[in-house]
């Protein structure tokens, strides 16, 4: 039975994206990956107000995360031309889970930095396997290839912000889910924590699926079969505390 989703909303996110591009204030620059964006903090609401260009002063090379909306999610967010002070933002948010977008010239001086400095924000921390979480956009992929390569378990690269945009999308998704599920496996279930995040994976899935006009009916199966054991379980326990 298909799930309609009512996104959930959390004060606190544990979860940004990392903006760094020399060209990011450029009105005339990345407007379709902008577009996903909203100062809207609340993703209740149905109508988001899009986060302009102009806004972009306030947030811009500003260490501190700005709350965001992103397809609709709540996310932290911070945007940089200056490689040092997003290190700085890393340094200071390494205990959250970040998802990274970088210009290839910038990447290829920063990208090592932050491995090196803070592989733990690309490891999972259950499998230790990495996660391919830094998303290189570049004009031409080639001439970025022969250092990207060194750290491919941990990189994807784009020259069109449609692309990089739907796969970013699918990732968090997958992330939410797999979170979801780690909720849901502790002792006892975090069920609200876990109704969050499953809902936003729901969104973001729905959201994949129409950028790319495909079918996720997998992925967006399991998501729905753990809403509606959630919301029996949390059924149970309110029946029961009555």
């Amino acid at each position: 039975m298909p799930h309609d989703a009512t996104i959930a909303y959390e004060e606190d996110p544990n979860h940004m994206i990392i903006w760094l591009d020399l060209t990011i204030g450029d009105p005339k620059e990345h407007i379709h990956l902008k577009k996903s964006f909203s100062s809207q903090a609340d993703p209740k609401n149905e109508t988001p107000v899009k986060l302009f260009d102009r806004e972009y002063d306030d947030i811009l090379d500003v260490v501190g995360a700005a709350p965001v909306g992103f397809e609709g999610v709540e996310f932290l967010f911070a945007a940089f031309t200056n490689a040092e002070l997003c290190i700085k933002c890393f340094e200071e948010n390494q205990d959250k889970r970040i998802f990274f977008i970088t210009s290839g010239s910038l990447g290829k001086a920063v990208v090592p930095i932050i491995l090196d400095r803070f592989p733990h924000v690309f490891t999972d921390p259950v499998t230790d396997e990495p996660y391919s979480s830094i998303y290189i956009f570049c004009g031409v992929i080639a001439n970025h290839l022969e250092w990207a390569l060194r750290y491919r378990n941990y990189v994807q690269m784009f020259d069109f912000e449609a692309d990089l945009l739907s796969r970013m999308v699918r990732d968090i998704g997958g992330y939410f889910l797999a979170e979801g599920k780690q909720l849901l496996d502790e002792d006892p279930p975090n069920y609200p924590a876990a109704q969050h995040r499953l809902t936003w994976s729901h969104e973001l899935y729905q959201r994949y699926g129409r950028m790319e006009h495909c079918s996720i009916k997998t992925e967006l199966n399991e998501v729905n079969e753990l809403l509606e054991n959630i919301e029996e379980e949390m059924a149970s326990s309110s029946d029961e505390d009555d």
